[in-house]
């Protein structure tokens, strides 16, 4: 599958190739959990593919897990060749193709997707656990459905199959995401500095090192984002990248089904309890979403003008 719109020289064949689970918070109570990668500026988002915070599509804030703890919080950060204005988060070169512009949307839609489902999760976490598992992956799902599965309300293959899908549904996006733009879509996922060494790191890596990252690409501390969109760029395989991605989502899965299983009844009584309050809690996340979201946007904006400034002084 080639590719015309691509944003800079192909890689080396040889030159190899992070979506994030937000921390599950007091025992399943709404957790955000893979939080998925979103272009930088969006900064992570909480709840997306990935493992721990994942880097947002510029100008959206950082999520908090899609994918992978290392992408924690992506601001905006203005440096050269990094994305300013809605004009310039276009990862293709020349005219876009009816492709490029449903997959540039589906990555902004996925982060936004988890994000919206966060206030959600309080009452289906008690109510319809197997359903939040397939919507979103969320690990606290996963612990929910799997001490229903233990109390014997649920069969545990269930649990085990929806927490699998759930996680590994989206990630292919961002394998095709740097398969067709290169680095013109790792420019927008790449807000900080410390994340362009990073993709620079996993440029350089084996072809089967490479591999090896994307099958441990969620769990805690891992870039998932940054690694799946290097993973394309660098042209591996489809069937090589899903391979290794299903890996990672079914090691993920089975250790927090297991944990949840292994609590059984304790972890219902919670899930109950925390249905009982689940208004209370969704409306403090959307508060503290619609909070944290001003405060990333009020310094992005103080960012670009600061720079502005020293621009016109230059």
């Amino acid at each position: 599958m080639t590719s015309n719109t691509h944003n800079s020289e192909s890689p080396s064949p040889d030159a190899p190739n992070g979506a994030a689970e937000a921390a599950a918070g007091a025992q399943g109570v709404g957790a955000v959990s893979g939080a998925v990668p979103g272009p930088a500026g969006i900064g992570a988002m909480p709840g997306a593919p990935g493992a721990g915070a994942v880097p947002g599509p510029i100008g959206v804030g950082a999520t908090s897990a899609v994918g992978a703890g290392d992408d924690k919080a992506a601001g905006a950060s203005g440096a050269e060749g990094q994305p300013k204005t809605m004009a310039d988060l276009k990862p293709w070169k020349g005219k876009a193709t009816r492709v490029d512009k449903v997959l540039l949307t589906m990555i902004f839609v996925v982060p936004a997707f988890y994000l919206a489902m966060m206030p959600l999760r309080p009452f289906m976490i008690a109510n319809q656990p197997i359903l939040l598992e397939f919507l979103t992956g969320a690990k606290t799902a996963i612990v929910g459905a799997a001490a229903y599965a233990r109390v014997g309300e649920l069969p545990l293959w269930l649990v085990v199959f929806a927490g699998f899908v759930g996680m590994a549904k989206f990630d292919w996006l961002f394998w095709l995401a740097g398969y067709r733009w290169g680095d013109g879509i790792l420019n927008i996922f790449t807000s900080t500095e410390r994340q362009r060494r990073q993709v620079e790191r996993f440029r350089k890596l084996p072809s089967w090192l490479l591999f090896l990252l994307v099958a441990v690409s969620r769990m805690p501390g891992v870039p998932g984002t940054l690694i799946w969109l290097v993973a394309g760029w660098n042209r591996m395989k489809l069937w090589q990248f899903l391979l290794a991605d299903f890996i990672t989502c079914m090691l993920l899965t089975v250790g927090v089904a297991a944990l949840g299983f292994s609590l059984g009844q304790a972890a219902v009584d919670v899930i109950q309890t925390v249905d009982r309050y689940a208004l209370w809690i969704s409306l403090v996340l959307i508060v503290g979403v619609a909070v944290w979201s001003g405060i990333r946007g009020g310094k992005a904006a103080a960012q670009a003008q600061a720079q502005a400034a020293e621009k016109a002084q230059g």
